[in-house]
């Protein structure tokens, strides 16, 4: 039966520090376990059991290793111990089943031929960044005693079935291993290893396998197989697919370096801004004395890189590398195959493109792609570059590269470029030479370099460049960049064609500002004067000039940062001039300032449309707005006026607001007034009106009112073509009233001197239709039922609509017909029908004025009056075969009865002087008529001449009857009753003295002074002495007996026409009686 032996670690070994030298680390670790093990054969052979007991107890106590065994047989040749446990029994460190020790013979001197391991299982971890094999460190890693360089043992070795499994950081490692052979010549074998996943510095590896055959030849070992990966996934996006690498390594003797080859081959590769479908990697590559070096060649397939693709990109070169990989260098070659715009480069140039509609770099980005396009087939890259790290600085260097396009013209060519940066984190700086090109293409040129303070400086220039009529140039661009990563850079564009809504001819714009190395953009730190041939907005065209803008004090007129964009800028004036359409435009404004998001506000803008002596203005004393993502303010001040409109606006105010391409303006107030002079009605005020500006069209509303009482007058709807020039106001008036609160001439002063104390309701529609040629209105305006009082009487019922067709001018159409349905001149006449027309220049035509008059005919003959203007106004009223009955019985006059038939005219006067009659004459017809009175005085003795014509009157034939009238309306009349032809009627009293003179030619003279609306009375008061007035209701004194002033009739003082009112306006007290004429 075999013996057993254990032996406990030796206490006096513990202090025993494993070597540093991580390169030994792994090659002696094997080895150094199969020296334990010659030592225990060595011990077999040299004596029985005891004696090889006790070596081996001795062996293993120097080494300090707690270790058991079974010895199995001692021989002369063979020496066999089985289950060798090395290290803690229940995690052991080493485990053999069986170990058989060959012994061998030179000279009669036994020595170690050869040892054979049967299902060894070694266990060691990987932890922290250091190598353990537990117990077997001691050994393992003791330092060495001489220096001699590492060499294999001269044995044989045989593993069968071997094991081993590495704990390590990054994952789980099971190792296989079988071989047989002379360690330092001739060993052959075979290497296993698999790990489900690894993770090292942010990677992942999956399903990692190698397995390959290992040799050993003039005691060199090498290995030889495939390392196969699943997947790997990094953090940063590094990831790929399948990857098989093809190694071929071969070490020195003394395992101080190693050589090799590698074949990668990978699928689905990608890295920041770079993928890949597929990679081969070829390398051959020496690491010796912690040097690297060798040569690199690897192309990718398929290779897209911030938009760009290519379809086959390498690299070619030598490597360098020492110190861990911190100082390294590549140096080689570039080439590219089959370059294409790929699908971010088309996207971010298609919405470019969508975003610069309606500019000049539209097509200028449509021409860019179309000739990358053309150029793509056949397009190739070359180039040489050097990739450089010295610790944590970083820097790639391209001697020369060059971007061939299909055509053979060069794109992009780059000359001694440098990227380079101090750290990983730090900013790059740049230098080098960069040029652009190709049919269609930008042409850039660029330097990048040095300045004195270490700072890199970039100076480009981009020739113009030009597109369906657009050009850009940069004639000079200077960017600077300081140690920290930001840039300065100052330069000036220039700029000529389409732009949002217009064009620009020759816009010279300085640029200048900053970046930062957190990404603060700032532009424009100190004033900038822009300059420009012409500038051309909408239908709006302006001429040269130059705009200076100013930035807040401190700050920059664009700023965008982590705050988001930010403009602020202003200006103490703008003096713009121009055209719109044809119209000549200019623009004059005071302080202009805005900021966004924020505010602008514009003080005292001016805009005049049209020639100075035929201009539209437009004056805002006040523009306030709120930018944001809807810009929002209100306006006050504001004047306006067109020359073709002969209207004013004036002090208006309100809010507006712009959004989604909508200008609306509301609540605004407004008062508009008329531009003549005099003017034809007065001052209309608007509030709560809106007003929407939306492609290029205007459409407003606004409802009028009288503006000191607030009387509504009617509403306006406004639309307005900006494109043509061409629009309407459609008016409305639904319900304009008259009464003791309000009369036409608080709305106008045209009816002045015309009509007075109106009751009653105007209702119509009116359009006023505009163009560049013309101004055009039209309208209808009538009433139902209106009273007033005209010049020459009160009037009820009016009726009637009038048609103009000049709304803006007053004038009407010809022969416009209105009724009344009763007018008193003195007497009452009814159903009246009125013919008139309203010309240019205010004058109002009256062609016909007739009514139905007491069996006749009452007519105010045609006459021109001109509104609105204190003038001598005449009238001819005339009447025409009225009957002298109807005229006693409508005086209600009974004690007087006549018959008759009259004819005459009545020409009135109204003047500055008062309202009279000029000659006004009534004649009867022939033949004649009768006049008849009986009243008191007929049956008194006044004598026998009175008595006489008082018999006379009480029937009197007449031929002729001649009445005449003069003198002022508001005075005394002066009438002159003239019979003719007279004789005693039937019925009449005779006596001697009638039968005398009966066949005398007889003539009655009636002379009668009164005020003009009381002669008819007269006859009654004669003899009726309740027809005398109260002078108090006459107007003559006031109630407590005063004289009241009186005013001729047509103008006030002050200017201000008067309307003579029957029994309304004060009466002249007759003469006392005296001898009459």
């Amino acid at each position: 039966m075999a013996d057993r032996f254990e032996m406990a670690e030796s206490d006096a070994e513990q202090g025993v520090k494993p070597a540093p030298a991580r390169s030994r680390k792994w090659r002696r670790a094997g080895f150094s376990a199969l020296a334990l093990v010659a030592l225990a054969g060595g011990g077999l052979w040299l004596s029985k059991e005891r004696l090889a007991d006790r070596i081996i107890v001795g062996q293993l106590a120097a080494y300090g290793l707690p270790a058991t065994y079974e010895i199995e047989s001692i021989g002369p040749g063979q020496q066999i111990l089985k289950n060798l446990v090395v290290g803690d029994p229940k995690r052991p460190d080493l485990t053999v089943d069986r170990v058989l020790v060959s012994i061998r013979y030179r000279w009669g001197a036994p020595y170690l031929g050869g040892i054979t391991l049967i299902r060894p299982k070694l266990n060691g971890q990987y932890l922290g960044g250091k190598l353990s094999f537990g117990a077997l460190d001691k050994v393992l890693f003791a330092p060495k005693t001489d220096d001699a360089p590492f060499a294999l043992p001269k044995l044989d070795l045989t593993i069968q079935d071997g094991r081993g499994l590495m704990l390590t950081d990054y994952g789980k490692i099971g190792l296989a291993v079988e071989g047989r052979g002379a360690l330092q010549d001739g060993f052959t074998g075979t290497l296993a290893a698999t790990a489900p996943s690894l993770a090292l510095a942010g990677c992942t590896a999956s399903a990692a396998q190698l397995f390959g055959k290992i040799t050993v030849r003039q005691e060199r070992p090498s290995f030889t197989g495939p390392l196969r990966l699943a997947n790997l996934a990094c953090d940063g996006g590094v990831r790929s697919g399948p990857l098989t690498a093809e190694l071929d390594a071969l070490a020195d003797k003394d395992f101080a370096g190693v050589t090799g080859n590698a074949a990668v081959r990978g699928q689905q590769l990608a890295f920041p801004g770079v993928t890949a479908e597929s990679l081969a990697l070829d390398t051959r590559l020496a690491l010796r004395d912690g040097a690297l070096s060798g040569r690199i060649e690897a192309n990718a397939g398929s290779v897209a890189s911030n938009g760009v693709r290519f379809g086959l990109l390498g690299i070619d070169g030598a490597i360098r590398a020492r110190d861990g990989m911190n100082r390294a260098e590549f140096r080689g070659t570039l080439q590219g195959e089959g370059l294409r715009q790929g699908t971010a480069m088309l996207g971010a140039l298609d919405a470019a493109q969508r975003s610069a509609s309606g500019t000049l770099l539209a097509p200028m980005l449509a021409q860019m792609r179309a000739s990358l396009t053309a150029e793509e087939r056949g397009s190739r890259l070359t180039g040489e570059v050097t990739l450089r790290r010295n610790g944590d600085a970083l820097s790639v260097v391209v001697p020369q590269a060059q971007l061939t396009g299909g055509s053979g013209q060069a794109l992009l060519n780059l000359s001694r470029f440098q990227l380079a940066s101090a750290s990983v984190d730090g900013p790059p700086l740049l230098a080098g030479n960069i040029t652009t090109g190709g049919a269609g293409l930008p042409r850039i040129t660029g330097r990048m370099e040095r300045g004195r303070a270490g700072q890199a400086l970039f100076r480009l220039a981009l020739a113009p460049w030009r597109a369906e009529g657009g050009s850009l140039a940069i004639p000079e661009m200077m960017i600077a960049q300081v140690p920290d990563g930001s840039l300065g850079f100052s330069g000036t564009a220039q700029v000529s064609g389409a732009i949002p809504g217009g064009s620009v001819q020759n816009l010279i714009l300085p640029v200048n500002g900053s970046y930062g190395a957190r990404g603060d953009l700032a532009l424009w730190k100190r004033c900038v004067q822009a300059r420009f041939d012409r500038l051309v907005l909408g239908s709006i065209a302006l001429d040269g000039n130059t705009l200076a803008l100013c930035p807040p004090g401190g700050s920059a007129i664009v700023r965008n940062g982590p705050s988001g964009l930010r403009l602020a800028a202003g200006t103490p004036a703008l003096e713009l001039t121009g055209s719109l359409g044809d119209t000549p435009v200019t623009v004059k404004t005071g302080a202009v300032g805005f900021a966004w998001p924020g505010s602008l506000n514009a003080k005292a803008v001016d805009v005049t449309l049209g020639p100075p002596d035929n201009a539209a203005r437009l004056r805002l004393a006040d523009l306030e707005a709120q930018l944001g993502k809807d810009f929002t303010g209100r306006f006050a001040g504001v004047e306006a006026s067109l020359a073709a409109v002969p209207l004013n606006l004036a002090n208006a105010s309100g809010q507006w607001r712009f959004a989604d391409g909508r200008l609306m303006l509301t609540g605004a107030g407004f008062d508009l007034t008329d531009r003549l002079d005099p003017s034809r009605f007065e001052m209309l005020r608007s509030d709560g009106a809106t007003l929407t500006l939306a492609d290029n069209r205007i459409t407003a509303n606004a409802l009028l009112r009288e503006a000191k009482t607030l009387r509504e007058v009617g509403s306006a709807a406004i639309s307005h073509d900006l494109n043509t020039s061409t629009g309407h106001a459609d008016l409305s008036v639904p319900n304009l009233v008259f009464n003791a609160g309000f009369q036409p001439a608080q709305l106008t002063r045209l009816a002045l001197g015309v009509v007075a104390n109106v009751e009653g309701k105007v209702t119509g529609t009116g359009r006023i239709d505009w163009n560049p040629r013309a101004v055009t209105s039209t309208g209808n305006f009538g009433t139902e039922t209106m009273d007033l009082a005209a010049a020459f009487g009160p009037a009820k019922g009016l009726k009637g609509r009038i048609e103009f067709t000049d709304l803006l001018g007053m004038v009407s159409a010809p022969h416009q017909k209105l009724t009344v349905a009763s007018i008193n001149p003195g007497i009452e006449v009814n159903e009246g029908v009125i013919d008139l027309t309203l010309l240019p220049d205010q004058v109002l035509r009256l062609h016909d004025a007739r009514w139905p008059f007491l069996d006749g005919t009452l007519v105010l003959e045609p006459t021109d009056l001109r509104l609105g203007i204190a003038e001598a106004r005449r009238y001819t009223m005339s009447v025409i075969g009225i009957d002298a009955a109807r005229f006693v019985e409508k005086m209600e006059l009974g004690n007087l009865s006549a018959t008759g038939k009259f004819d005459g005219q009545f020409p009135l006067v109204f003047d500055a002087n008062g309202g009279r009659i000029e000659e006004g004459t009534l004649l009867s017809r022939a033949p004649g008529g009768n006049v008849s009175y009986i009243g008191a005085l007929t049956y008194e003795n006044m004598g026998a001449m009175a008595n006489f014509a008082f018999d006379a009157l009480k029937s009197l034939d007449y031929k002729t009857m001649a009445i005449a009238m003069r003198g002022d309306l508001e005075g005394d009349i002066v009438t002159n009753v003239k019979f003719d032809g007279v004789k005693q009627g039937a019925g009449t009293k005779r006596n001697f003295i009638t039968k005398q003179v009966a066949n005398l030619p007889i003539e009655f003279h009636v002379n009668i002074r009164a005020p003009f609306y009381q002669i008819m009375t007269s006859f009654k008061a004669m003899y009726d002495p309740a027809f005398v007035k109260d002078p108090r209701t006459l107007g003559l004194v006031d109630a407590k007996g005063r004289a009241l002033q009186r005013f001729g009739n047509g103008v006030r003082p002050g200017g201000t026409p008067v309307i003579v009112l029957p029994g309304s306006q004060p009466i002249i007290q007759p003469a006392e009686s005296g001898t009459l004429p």
